[in-house]
């Protein structure tokens, strides 16, 4: 198996898959109510504001993977970390909508290409394997705090 589709594959078990790592990202969002989705628990991280989170930084590969190699996100980017009070219950569904879209994109243009793309620079120093592996390994990340969020919020 080619890195390449072991990277899909990741990508493909994070979202619906049998990830290494316990649930994947459906069976954790699916049931996931707007009110807990917005809900703060202690802090200013709601699993809505944490989910936009990483729709940018997914937004952030596929953008590159479609060839808009112009593409440019930041940490200080508005839209990085969402302000609170810019969520609500569309804003939440929207957020889905969009990972979900972002899911296709990054996995449909893997597969259309091999190894060689991975080491292909998009800035100087910056290739397509250290992004593609920055993402997946963000996604695994956040998700872990939106599961333990939403056990913290049903346990309440």
């Amino acid at each position: 198996m080619t890195t390449i589709e072991q990277l899909s594959g990741s990508f493909q078990d994070f979202f619906n898959g049998d990830p290494w790592f316990g649930d994947n990202y459906t069976k954790i969002i699916s049931d996931i109510t707007p009110e807990e989705a917005l809900s703060l628990p202690g802090n200013q991280h709601s699993i809505a504001r944490i989910l936009w989170h990483m729709v940018k930084w997914r937004k952030a590969l596929a953008e590159r993977l479609l060839g808009n190699l112009d593409f440019r996100a930041d940490v200080a980017d508005e839209d990085n970390w969402r302000d609170i009070s810019s969520l609500n219950h569309s804003s939440w569904d929207e957020a889905k909508k969009q990972f979900e879209a972002l899911q296709r994109v990054i996995v449909s243009e893997m597969r259309k290409r091999n190894d060689v793309f991975l080491d292909k620079e998009f800035l100087p120093g910056k290739t397509f394997r250290w992004l593609s592996m920055g993402v997946i390994q963000h996604d695994i990340y956040h998700l872990g705090q939106i599961a333990f969020l939403k056990s913290l919020l049903r346990k309440s």
